[in-house]
């Protein structure tokens, strides 16, 4: 019992240490129309392709890959289409929202050529529609990046607004307090109309961060295990080895009990002969 109370320990120990996730969510199509909980694509919104594929991995099996001029992916709906505006969190509220992206190496565009996919906060003040619009070109990405490689942004970066100078940077957070009693109405990716219909890219792991959690939302062709079920599947392995190893000294020491069992028998008879 004592072996069992340690290898107990043992395993929620090493859960514990196991680092601490963000809510995950796995997003496996986003052909789709969007809502606030599903991932799609408005009606005659792009003229390029973005779709869920094996290309460039990342964090498991695939990731978004955009293909050409203007393919923008969305979750939650803006601009009151078809109906009303979904409401995902309220600004003041969110942190960060940040994503992982990569230019392909094949990827051709008459902009820079280390041209980003954009991600975009959208937001409504008001009455007014707003995006907050986060570009590589305005977070020093243009002459130091490579192709084929995954970088990450930060919740340092600097998003600019609709409607304002694109010199006028903010980070989410600077502008969630300037913005009062705005909502957010949903999050957007993808690459602008000017991109050209050879331009390909990926994004995944785009993570709002706000004072409730997080949520990462991870672009898979399949599902893949959350971090919960790795711990408890760590837990259940644990668990049966231990109990094999139980029944394996049980069995072993019945063994012996049955030879010296046996032994004596022998003895016994051998003496009243």
């Amino acid at each position: 019992m004592k072996f069992l109370t340690c290898a107990v320990s043992s395993l929620a120990l090493c859960v514990a240490a196991l680092p601490a996730h963000a809510a995950e969510i796995i997003v496996n199509d986003v052909s789709g129309f969007p809502s606030q909980t599903l991932w799609g694509t408005l009606p005659g919104e792009n003229t390029g392709t973005a779709a869920v594929t094996t290309s460039a991995p990342r964090s498991g099996n695939g990731s978004l890959e955009l293909t050409g001029d203007r393919t923008r992916t969305q979750l939650g709906i803006q601009y009151g289409y078809p109906n009303s505006n979904t409401t995902i969190a309220s600004l003041s509220d969110v942190n960060s929202l940040t994503f992982d992206w990569n230019i392909a190496g094949n990827s051709v565009t008459g902009l820079n050529a280390d041209y980003t996919p954009a991600l975009r906060l959208l937001i409504q003040d008001g009455a007014t529609r707003k995006e907050l619009i986060w570009e590589g070109a305005y977070n020093g990405t243009y002459g130091n990046t490579m192709r084929d490689t995954w970088y990450t942004s930060s919740a340092s970066d600097l998003f600019y607004i609709t409607g304002g100078s694109v010199n006028e940077g903010k980070t989410i957070s600077a502008w969630a307090s300037d913005i009062t009693g705005a909502t957010v109405s949903g999050i957007s990716v993808g690459a602008g109309s000017s991109a050209g219909a050879s331009y390909r890219a990926f994004v995944d792991n785009v993570t709002l961060n706000t004072t409730s959690g997080s949520t990462v939302y991870n672009f898979e062709t399949t599902s893949v295990p959350e971090p919960a079920t790795w711990a408890m599947l760590i837990i259940g392995f644990g668990l049966t080895g231990v109990s094999m190893r139980r029944r394996k000294s049980r069995l072993g020491r019945g063994l012996i009990m049955s030879k010296s069992y046996a032994d004596a028998s022998e003895f016994d008879h051998g003496k009243e002969g």
